[in-house]
């Protein structure tokens, strides 16, 4: 039964293809172009969106209304991307396209080759024009965020930098005396405490409170404190 209803099914769908005109595969990718473009250009200027080719045996009737393009999964981002067509017309239809959207922007590239432990300088670092579909691990986009930072390991010219291959200053050192802060009921609670470890803005160490002896882990925020959760 099920395979009867198939062939039924292709027979209708190929009647109602065969009693109308074809859809134009140019006019569902301008449709997706026109669509993406749209989207994009309310944050970002530089920009760039091609269209996959469609399979030239695709025969769909062509839409008497405009065609409805979305992404397929809600979020438009950098890459390739799934995109939903729509017809609404009197012999509607769904068609799914591939489409790369590029963004650019420029970052903070390195200048030349540098060894592992370079403090940067201004004049190791430049902002050159990158796709933001390449840079999914981060990037900077001023110098000065850059500027007097560490490198973790040895790196070539161009490499565009991320957070992961620069190392923070430590600002906090193990057997220093910190204040401990925590809010609590709204309130600003500050204990002394020595730190566990060293730690640098943002990382997470383990601290001891002088008055109960209790250890306790906390986020450095800025030199001698140190916040922690209850």
């Amino acid at each position: 039964m099920r395979t009867v209803l198939w062939f039924y099914a292709l027979g209708w769908w190929a009647a109602a293809v065969g009693a109308t005109p074809v859809q134009s595969l140019a006019a569902i990718g301008e449709a997706v172009t026109a669509q993406l473009s749209s989207i994009i250009r309310r944050d970002h200027r530089d920009f760039d969106v091609s269209v996959a080719p469609l399979d030239p045996r695709l025969r769909l009737p062509r839409c008497g209304r405009p065609l409805e393009a979305v992404p397929a999964h809600g979020a438009l981002r950098p890459g390739w991307i799934s995109v939903q067509v729509r017809c609404s017309g009197d012999h509607p239809w769904t068609v799914y396209v591939k489409a790369r959207v590029s963004i650019y922007r420029r970052v903070a590239v390195l200048t030349g080759d540098l060894p592992r432990g370079t403090r940067l300088q201004p004049e190791h670092v430049i902002l050159q024009r990158r796709d933001l579909a390449d840079l999914r691990r981060g990037y900077f986009v001023a110098v000065d965020a850059v500027v007097g930072r560490r490198l973790r390991r040895s790196l070539p010219r161009g490499y565009v930098l991320t957070p992961q291959v620069l190392a923070s200053d430590t600002i906090v050192h193990r057997g220093e005396a910190v204040v401990i802060r925590a809010r609590i009921g709204g309130l600003d609670v500050r204990m002394s405490g020595h730190a566990l470890a060293d730690g640098s803005e943002g990382q997470r160490i383990r601290v001891r409170n002088d008055r109960s002896k209790r250890i306790v882990e906390g986020i450095v925020r800025k030199p001698g404190e140190v916040w922690v959760t209850f």
